[in-house]
């Protein structure tokens, strides 16, 4: 029985460690509405004081489901530059994640109402494994006599592309592969190095309505590519709604609301369709976002995106 405890947790942890470092920068249906998490060079793109609340709950109802908490707040530095503050912690059973990092960019003008903006990120990653809340029989085992409590240095860089009517942008947001170790069990995890590249538009049916596809495609090195499709309805310029695709794992339904012109909530509701539905197949993500306006500069980004 020791031995299969001892295999279980092995088992258990390699499984969830390998999913959440490879889950380091999460992935969320609303994208385009948090993309800091993800790409530095978005930091500063308001014209004003902006930031945002995520929370996603996945697999509603399973034992030790995941859980995603996200924190942004960014504001341009004078008309060049953009600093920002970001942050999430992840929780997937006794596996517990937290990243918090700084992020700058500078502003190039490529054209009239055409901006390149170039990302740089640095902070912290906290990577914590609780081995002591699983119940084995024997409990002198000396795999559950000591949590995983790790932080390493995060680095990495972005590139963001916008006007008022379209967004291009590519990133790592973490380069460095320092491994986590581990005495008890004798294995090595390191980082994972992802890209995203983003895109999105906004079409104009008319005055009260607008079409906003959105995309966002990302791998991690060494795994398959994955890519989110998103479409959202504009109405009146305080309604929308939307669904989206996640390839071969789930579909979405999503609405947000403009309260104010500066403040906007939303809900996505994910169906899981892959071999996790055996799990839970319901997943559930909230926002906030707003900006605090500064005066009127000569080119202000709308928050279509």
């Amino acid at each position: 029985m020791k031995k299969h405890i001892k295999l279980l947790l092995l088992f258990i942890t390699g499984i969830l460690s390998s999913t959440l470092t490879a889950q380091q920068a999460p992935h969320f249906t609303q994208f385009m509405y948090n993309m800091n998490i993800v790409n530095p060079a978005y930091a500063g793109n308001k014209d004003g004081l902006a930031g945002g609340l995520l929370y996603r709950t996945q697999w509603l109802g399973a034992d030790g489901h995941p859980e995603s908490i996200t924190f942004n707040l960014h504001s341009p530095i004078g008309e060049k530059m953009g600093l920002g503050l970001s942050a999430y912690n992840d929780k997937f059973g006794f596996v517990n994640q937290n990243n918090i990092k700084l992020d700058y960019s500078y502003k190039l003008q490529v054209g009239p109402n055409h901006i390149l903006a170039l990302g740089l990120n640095a902070g912290a990653w906290q990577h914590q494994v609780d081995v002591t809340k699983l119940k084995a029989i024997d409990a002198g085992d000396a795999l559950l006599d000591k949590d995983i409590d790790e932080i390493q240095v995060a680095y990495g860089f972005g590139l963001f592309f916008y006007t008022d009517k379209y967004y291009l942008g590519f990133s790592m947001p973490n380069l460095n592969t320092s491994a986590f170790h581990s005495d008890l069990n004798k294995w090595t995890k390191g980082n994972i190095i992802h890209y995203f590249f983003t895109g999105g538009y906004v079409f104009d049916l008319n005055q009260n309505f607008k079409l906003k596809p959105h995309f966002m495609l990302y791998q991690a090195f060494g795994a398959p590519l994955a890519l989110s499709l998103n479409t959202n309805l504009f109405m009146y310029d305080k309604l929308e709604l939307g669904v989206s695709y996640r390839y071969g794992d789930s579909f979405s339904g999503l609405i947000n609301f403009l309260i104010t012109p500066n403040i906007r909530v939303g809900y996505a509701y994910d169906r899981t369709v892959s071999d996790m539905k055996l799990f839970s197949p319901n997943t559930h993500e909230v926002f906030l976002n707003f900006v605090i306006p500064y005066k009127k500069k000569a080119f202000m980004s709308p928050l279509y995106f």
